[in-house]
């Protein structure tokens, strides 16, 4: 179940809303959206560009000519896996439809009927039909946007809220939304009267040939005698509208409602407009536009499912920030202030009272809106350095949407679901981390705090695969929750410090069928080994791999840490050509791939470590790869950002990896090891350790103090060659 379906037509209709009503419910069919539909009862993802007219008209795909002029001289004899709908013959043709002609297809619309669309027949067939089927999710999203508008509430989270719901409804019908993005472009690029812009000068009106230009007369009192003048006002717009349609409503209709535009730009961050109106219709173009991007490394994951009667739909994995916050910042003119202060001011939810007198989609979209300011905003990593209480800001407003989610949507609704996962990943991701303000130190002990957090997550875990399995939770939700949950469970108890809360633990056999589930939901067999795999997966799906590298590392075995260096080692390419390409403002991306690497040096010392003696020649190839992964690390500029614990975490990985390459036998340059020390420095001096390894504390970031002198001492003096030679 997604937050926001398409709404199907009923077959049965008023006579002037007939044509309308079928074309919709044959788009449906066509781009994976409804696979219940007579005479088929099949759906099918169809590439816009290259579906014909007449495949719309019948609803489905058809065999290409080759084929179809066997199968037409071919039906004297009966055609192969013959089936009929009352009088109407027709059969399948692989996964297409072969009918002798149009007519003979149940419900069939000629060309001639489908011809009153213009100008470019398919494209405004589609984008009307796209309109009908998300007339429901657009009047969703419109009323949050219209609520955001009326509240106090930031520019940019306003902005950054309307685009994560249109993602939204997005992620429940992706070939829908992208055929309507298509179709769009098409239709604009057609009805552009670029004649209107021209000055007539002292060229003669009215001596012009039919397809000539009709520039702008001299005189505005004048009218162009060769122009044609509908009669019929206000109908004749609305005709053009429903048969001629430019706009995609779900983008179109609903950003003007959420008060961005005023008279004049350059309007303080929260202002009531700050955008000027001619620009809404470039950012909305600009949205869709990065709609078309989902799917591409680094900004989700989209996949094809078939389910057992043949219906094939597309299923997306997306989370919001990493989509949302580029678009934000490149609309509003870049990254935001990171001084601003006082920190952005969240969107508020409507009371009890007010959810009840809505639809259940209205519902779900005002309390969605919880989750995709709270992701947008967490994204960002310099916001969140700079204003740290906007962890738990978020985390009570997320917690608020749940309270409301109790009390006005079912427990099985997707949006509960998705906003109670949510919020269970929260408590134990900020658990580890050092939250200033209200929420320091609730209780007498913050270890059984996180213990109980940490159960809470597991059930909640365990309840999404249920709801997954039982149809509740759509498969892009789920592996989102499941991914970004095992996360968080792996950092309560993060190699990086070795100390774990007793009673934390997740059982093994547990975090093994979350990672099954989630692999499943995601399209890749869970039963071929991923490594095996690897080199078939797209880069969209090995860039959610990291994590699954990061557990399968966890056990020590040598055989899983080979399995795990050979994912991880994928993923570190991916992850470093998606920051390649997309130099966004954000540190979240360059982050990813950085500790990509930091994951594949850890896992190479690891294997090299568990190597034996007498395969020195295996070990020595697990060392270099540990050292190229730690000088890619120590070359990567966005480290000098990161908070302490982060510094210590990496000093960490690097040290060892240097050292034990070291002490095997492998090159380690000089300029690696200065670059080692000096960020051993900066753990060194921060937790006040001397020279000598002394300290006031036995442990530093969870390892002995002498371990950190000893890499220290080790790493000194290969640098000290450099400055020798």
């Amino acid at each position: 179940m997604h937050v926001f379906p398409a709404e199907i037509p009923a077959a049965e209709a008023r006579r002037a809303d007939v044509v309308e009503v079928r074309v919709a419910r044959k788009i449906a069919s066509l781009f994976g959206v409804d696979g219940d539909i007579p005479p088929f009862h099949r759906s099918w993802v169809c590439d816009y560009t290259a579906l014909s007219l007449a495949e719309i008209g019948r609803g489905a795909p058809a065999p290409d000519r080759a084929e179809r002029s066997s199968l037409d001289a071919a039906v004297p004899a009966a055609p192969a896996a013959p089936a009929t709908d009352g009088d109407r013959d027709w059969s399948w043709a692989g996964r297409a439809v072969w009918a002798r002609s149009q007519a003979s297809l149940p419900g069939g619309l000629s060309n001639a009927t489908l011809n009153r669309y213009g100008p470019d027949t398919k494209a405004a067939a589609v984008l009307a039909a796209a309109n009908r089927l998300l007339r429901d999710a657009t009047a969703a999203v419109a009323a949050a946007a219209q609520r955001l508008a009326s509240c106090d509430c930031d520019l940019e989270v306003r902005l950054a809220v309307w685009a994560g719901l249109v993602l939204e409804v997005y992620r429940a019908q992706p070939a829908l939304v992208v055929a309507a993005i298509q179709a769009r472009q098409v239709q604009r690029s057609l009805s552009a009267r670029w004649g209107t812009q021209v000055d007539r000068a002292r060229v003669i009106a009215g001596d012009d040939a039919p397809s000539e230009i009709r520039p702008w007369a001299q005189d505005p009192g004048a009218q162009d005698p060769g122009a044609r003048q509908p009669a019929g006002g206000d109908n004749v717009e609305r005709a053009d509208s429903r048969w001629r349609p430019t706009s995609f409503d779900l983008v179109d209709a609903t950003l003007p409602v959420l008060g961005l535009a005023g008279d004049r730009a350059g309007d303080p961050a929260g202002g009531a407009a700050a955008v000027p109106r001619d620009a809404l219709d470039d950012i909305a173009s600009a949205w869709c536009h990065r709609l078309l991007a989902v799917g591409r490394p680094g900004r989700g994951v989209v996949w094809l499912t078939e389910d057992d009667q043949g219906s094939r739909r597309v299923q997306a994995m997306v989370r919001v920030g990493a989509v949302v916050a580029p678009f934000v910042a490149a609309t509003l003119g870049g990254v935001a202030r990171l001084d601003r202060a006082p920190a952005p001011t969240l969107p508020t939810l409507p009371d009890v009272g007010e959810l009840a007198d809505l639809p259940v989609s209205h519902r779900r979209a005002h309390l969605l809106v919880a989750h995709v300011a709270t992701n947008y905003l967490r994204y960002r990593d310099e916001l969140l350095a700079t204003q740290p209480a906007l962890r738990h800001q978020t985390r009570e407003l997320v917690a608020l949407a749940v309270q409301r989610c109790a009390e006005a949507l079912d427990p099985t609704d997707p949006v509960p679901l998705l906003l109670h996962g949510y919020a269970a990943y929260l408590d134990v991701w900020d658990s580890t981390r050092a939250l200033p303000g209200p929420d320091t130190d609730t209780g007498p002990d913050p270890d059984q705090d996180q213990v109980s957090s940490v159960r809470r997550l597991i059930a909640s875990q365990q309840h999404i695969v249920a709801s997954w399995r039982s149809g509740w939770l759509d498969p892009g939700a789920a592996a989102y929750l499941l991914e970004i949950g095992i996360t968080a469970l792996l950092d309560v108890t993060s190699p990086a410090d070795r100390t774990e809360v007793a009673g934390s633990q997740v059982p093994a056999s547990a975090m093994r069928s979350w990672w099954s589930a989630t692999l499943t939901a995601r399209g890749i067999d869970p039963d071929v080994e991923v490594a095996d795999a690897i080199g078939s997966l797209s880069d969209a799906q090995v860039f959610h791999l990291h994590h699954y590298a990061d557990w399968r590392a966890r056990g020590g075995r040598r055989g899983d840490l080979r399995q795990a260096l050979a994912v991880q080692e994928r993923v570190a390419a991916v992850r470093t050509e998606v920051v390649r390409r997309e130099t966004a403002g954000y540190a979240a991306k360059a982050v990813a791939a950085r500790s990509s690497h930091q994951l594949a040096a850890r896992i190479a010392t690891d294997l090299a470590l568990a190597t034996p003696e007498r395969e020195r020649g295996t070990r020595a190839r697990a060392c270099a790869t540990a050292v190229r992964h730690a000088r890619t690390v120590l070359s990567d500029p966005t480290e000098r950002r990161d908070s302490p614990q982060a510094v210590a975490a990496t000093a960490r990985v690097v040290a060892r990896a240097l050292c034990v390459a070291a002490a095997h036998g492998v090159t380690v340059e000089p300029c690696d090891a200065a670059a080692a020390v000096a960020l051993l420095d900066r753990v060194i001096v921060r937790a006040g350790v001397s020279a000598d390894g002394t300290s006031s504390d036995q442990r530093v970031s969870g390892l002995p103090r002498t371990q950190w002198h000893d890499w220290h001492t080790t790493l000194a003096a290969i640098a000290s060659h450099s400055m020798r030679g």
